[in-house]
């Protein structure tokens, strides 16, 4: 009977053992209470594409100052789910992190596409406010909005250089969808072609040209093959997002949010100086392939542009006038 009883007591005091190991496996050794999360992401653009080379930065960042307890998976992009669906896939849960563009949601919050009008650095909308409107508005759609990945202004590359405004009437450019009303005031006939059949699209005629953010991919796409020409008035910003699951989000220990919210904000500033020396590389490079870069007459510039700003201004006037005066104001410089 004595034996039984010591080997119970035994039992129990493993059993308890185990227990206590798998809390603190479920915890933070450091004793924050934050438990370990792998989170899945996915991208519009594939891993190994030029523009999301910072992206790796941002996940070590997050694992570094969550000290390893939150880890992020990231599956890959179009391969893993197709573009158009991956928006949903993280809202619902079926992904964690996506790693996307303003065009793919704008239609549910409409008032994003101001991230695309900013004048101002990551840095400079975290300051003055509208980082966290941004954040308030996202959740709404039950996400959190954690930052850009991306920087560097959109331009068109032509098959041909034009002199006016006009020439890009009817002429069919490859797009995405938070180009549709600016193309539509242009006359541009915007086509909508996945990102692996754009060279072939160009070779064959189907396009004339493409719009594109920043410089650097097109060249190692081959899509400079038919495109020499790049229409050099920048207008907009790289509207590149990360966003989260709200619901996942909030699985997360405020202190971790803290870090991974502060690590995102010098992520940003790293990823703007990198984008913008490499752009001045690959400028180079583009040139010494035969590629030029051109601008229009002064008083052409200013038509394009006005129409650029102006025809997104409006809409989003139109969609949420309670909200234009101070999306304005915390993105236009001098408002």
């Amino acid at each position: 009977m004595k034996s039984l009883k010591i080997y119970q007591a035994l039992i129990v005091v493993l059993l308890v053992s185990l227990l206590t190991a798998c809390s603190s496996g479920d915890g933070d050794e450091n004793g924050s209470g934050s438990k370990g999360v792998t989170l899945n992401a996915v991208s519009f653009l594939p891993k190994d594409h030029p523009l999301t080379a910072t992206l790796y930065d941002w996940i070590d960042s997050v694992e570094d100052a969550t000290d390893g307890r939150v880890k992020v998976n990231w599956r890959g992009g179009a391969d893993v789910i197709p573009i158009g669906e991956q928006f949903e896939a993280m809202n619902s849960g079926v992904m964690d992190i996506n790693f996307t563009y303003i065009g793919q949601y704008q239609s549910l919050a409409p008032e994003t596409l101001s991230i695309a009008l900013s004048q101002l650095t990551p840095s400079e909308e975290r300051e003055n406010g509208f980082y966290d409107l941004m954040v308030d508005r996202h959740e709404e759609m039950n996400v959190m909005y954690l930052g850009r990945w991306l920087t560097g202004s959109p331009r068109l590359w032509l098959n041909e250089p034009i002199d006016s405004v006009d020439d890009l009437k009817n002429l069919p450019i490859r797009s995405a969808p938070n180009y549709t009303r600016f193309f539509e005031k242009l006359g541009i006939a915007s086509a909508m072609i996945d990102p692996s059949e754009v060279y072939t699209s160009l070779q064959t005629g189907v396009v004339k040209g493409f719009v594109y953010g920043g410089f650097n991919g097109p060249r190692k796409d081959g899509w400079t093959d038919s495109s020499k020409y790049i229409l050099d008035h920048p207008f907009w910003t790289q509207n590149c997002t990360i966003l989260m699951n709200n619901d996942k989000w909030d699985e997360i220990s405020t202190e971790d949010h803290d870090a991974i919210i502060a690590a995102t904000a010098k992520y940003e500033k790293e990823m703007v100086d990198y984008y913008t020396e490499l752009d001045k590389e690959e400028i180079i490079e583009l040139e010494k392939t035969g590629v030029e870069l051109f601008k229009l007459p002064k008083a052409e510039e200013e038509k394009f542009l006005n129409i650029a700003y102006d025809t997104e201004w409006e809409y989003i006037e139109k969609q949420v006038p309670e909200l234009v005066g101070e999306l304005k104001a915390l993105t236009v410089k001098g408002k």
